[in-house]
C-alpha cells in the first residue's frame, strides 16, 4: 500500500491517536503525519501511508492555510483555552476596521516567536514538555511568510482570520502579535487547518470514512507528495539506474533526448530547481533526484523500489 492519506482530523484526538486509528485499518503497514494538529484543532492532516513515509521532508515544506478565530482580552500560557485564561484590557473603540489597520504588517516575510507550549525543540527538548514542567522556556524567534490574511468575521470580542502561509507559523502566535499590535493580548477559541500544499479539507475524508469497507479508495497518488517540484517520466531502464545510484545526464532524466537544451533551454539551473522527482511509465513516484555541481543527477532518495512496488 502506497500513498497519501488525507485526513479530516476532528477536534478532541491528538494526531498521533488519528496515526493510530487509521493504523488498525491498515495493519502491518507504515504510517506517518506530515504536520501536527492540536488536539484543539481541526482539519487537513496529511498521512503519508507505506513507501510514502519517505517524502516527510518534502511534504513538510509545504504552505499551508488556516481559518482561526481569536478572543480578544484574554491571555493563556497556552494561548488557547487548554490552559486557564486571564482577562486583560482591551481599549476602547476597537472594531473590525482596526484589525483590518493592523493585518498589513503581518504580510510578507515576518518574524514570529513560538509558543512555549508547542512542539518547537529548544536544546534538544521539546518546549511543551519543558513548559509543563514548569521549566522557563524561551523559544528563539523564527522567519516564516504570510503569504494572504483576511479577516472573515468580526463579532466583538472575537474576530476569524484566513491566513495562508508557510510551514512553521503558529496561529497562537499571529492572532496574539496581531492584538499586541492593538494594545491588548488575544487567545485563539477554533482552529481549522483548510489546507496543505494541494490537500485541501474540502477533499479530505474522515476517520469513519477510513473506517468503512471502502477506506482502501481513499488513498491519493503520492506524486501530489512531490508537487511543487519538477517531474519527469523515465522508462524502467533509466529509473533501475536511477535507483542503483548511477549519476545520469539530463538529458536521460527529463526523457528528451539529445536535443534537450532546444526544448529547456541552455541553463537549466534557470528552469527547475536542485531537485525534481522521476515516476516510472505507469506513473507511480520512485525516487528524488537532485543536481550535482558537475552537472549530472543522481538519486537524493529512493521513495518506493522494485522489491517494495514492483512495476
Amino acid at each position: 500500500m502506497y500513498g497519501i492519506l488525507n485526513l479530516n482530523k476532528p477536534l478532541g484526538p491528538t494526531s498521533r491517536e488519528c496515526v493510530n486509528r487509521v493504523g488498525r485499518v491498515m495493519p502491518g503497514i507504515k504510517l506517518a503525519h506530515a504536520g501536527t494538529l492540536d488536539p484543539l484543532a481541526s482539519g487537513v492532516l496529511v498521512l503519508l501511508v507505506g513507501p510514502a513515509v519517505r517524502l516527510m521532508e518534502e511534504v513538510h515544506t509545504f504552505d499551508k492555510e488556516y481559518v482561526g478565530t481569536f478572543r480578544l482580552g484574554q491571555t493563556s500560557p497556552s494561548g488557547d483555552l487548554e490552559m486557564e485564561v486571564t482577562d486583560c484590557p482591551i481599549p476602547g473603540g476597537l472594531d473590525a476596521q482596526s484589525i483590518l489597520d493592523a493585518i498589513p504588517q503581518f504580510l510578507g516575510s515576518i518574524e514570529q516567536r513560538p509558543p512555549s507550549y508547542s512542539a518547537v525543540r529548544v536544546d534538544g527538548k521539546r518546549a511543551h514538555v519543558q513548559a509543563r514542567l514548569g521549566v522557563a522556556v524561551e523559544v528563539p524567534m523564527r522567519s516564516i511568510t504570510i503569504h494572504a490574511l483576511e479577516l472573515l468575521d468580526f463579532a466583538f470580542p472575537e474576530f476569524t482570520l484566513r491566513v495562508s502561509c508557510s510551514t512553521g507559523t503558529y496561529m497562537r502566535s499571529l492572532g496574539a502579535d496581531i492584538a499586541r499590535s492593538l494594545g491588548t493580548e488575544a487567545v485563539m477559541t477554533r482552529l481549522q487547518r483548510t489546507r496543505v500544499g494541494p490537500l485541501s479539507v474540502e477533499n479530505s475524508v474522515s476517520l469513519e470514512t477510513i473506517e468503512s469497507p471502502e477506506w482502501d479508495h481513499q488513498l491519493v497518488p503520492a506524486t501530489l507528495g512531490a508537487h511543487n517540484m519538477p517531474q519527469w517520466r523515465v522508462d524502467d531502464s533509466v529509473m533501475r539506474r536511477i535507483l542503483d545510484g548511477q549519476r545520469l545526464p539530463f538529458s536521460d532524466i527529463a526523457g528528451v533526448g539529445a536535443n534537450w537544451e532546444d526544448v529547456f533551454g541552455t541553463d537549466v539551473a534557470s528552469n527547475f530547481d536542485a531537485r525534481g522527482a522521476v515516476v516510472d511509465v505507469k506513473g507511480v513516484l520512485r525516487a528524488i533526484v537532485e543536481r550535482k555541481e558537475d552537472g549530472s543527477w543522481r538519486c537524493h532518495k529512493g521513495i518506493a523500489h522494485w522489491d517494495i512496488l514492483p512495476s
